[in-house]
């Protein structure tokens, strides 16, 4: 995992200052080259461009930590910790700040669900493949996983409707009638298919995982959960650009 640990925290450092670019240029309405010398003005005088300086501290310090020799639960609580704190500022600059403390709230609680969800499957993936675990740490990383995914679809359903209620309000003929309303029910049933996968694996085949073909199964359908996952990642980058119907 560390090495994992490592590439997703380099990413996101290297990710960072792009997006802040791109807020800039955004702010004034102009090219990425042309927000370059605009951005220590916008650190300096807005409040996304604050935000953003102790963002960027924050991706330096994580990308730091998960290669400083430490031991597994300790690197484990510093990562988790930090990267809260980057989802936390995160849903400071989002749209949700418009919306007040309530929404900022829900935005937060909304992406570190997802988070441990996707983290909590990819992480039993890669036990399950490159680290060659056998059955019972297989049956029990499953019950674990299971648990996770249980908390946090709660979580997600919760947090979902309350977003998309800030977002819709009570006009439901949006979702089939607004591009927002339709992406949204499209991530809501690639979520869905997820979810009833999660409960096959656990219900029909944790029981029977001593069997090498169950074992296979499981491995297979926790691969298709992954890359359903991503879809809906895929699914919430165009929320987050569509504009609400108004």
């Amino acid at each position: 995992m560390a090495s994992l640990w490592r590439a997703l925290a380099l990413i996101v450092l290297v990710m960072s200052p792009l997006r802040l670019l791109s807020i800039a240029a955004g702010m004034a309405e102009s090219s990425l080259r042309d927000a370059v010398p605009l951005l220590p003005e916008v650190m300096r005088e807005t409040f996304a461009g604050r935000v953003w300086t102790w963002r960027l501290a924050t991706a330096l310090l994580l990308a730091l930590v998960t290669w400083i020799p430490a031991p597994g639960r300790l690197a484990t609580t510093l990562i988790f910790a930090i990267s809260a704190a980057l989802i936390a500022m995160q849903s400071i600059t989002s749209h949700a700040v418009d919306k007040g403390a309530l929404a900022i709230t829900v935005h937060f609680a909304h992406q570190a669900a997802a988070g441990l969800w996707i983290g909590a499957l990819v992480s039993l993936l890669i036990g399950a493949t490159w680290g060659r675990a056998g059955a019972n740490w297989l049956r029990s990383a499953t019950l674990r996983v299971s648990t996770i995914a249980g908390w946090s679809v709660a979580a997600l359903i919760v947090t979902g409707v309350i977003r998309a209620w800030y977002a819709l309000g009570l006009h439901l003929d949006l979702l089939v009638n607004s591009l927002y309303g339709r992406t949204l029910l499209w991530k809501v049933g690639t979520a869905g298919t997820v979810i009833l996968i999660g409960g096959y694996n656990r219900y029909r085949l944790v029981g029977s995982i001593g069997e090498s073909s169950a074992r296979a199964t499981l491995v297979r359908n926790v691969a298709v959960e992954c890359v359903l996952l991503a879809v809906v990642l895929g699914w919430s980058v165009v929320l987050a650009n569509t504009p609400p119907p108004h």
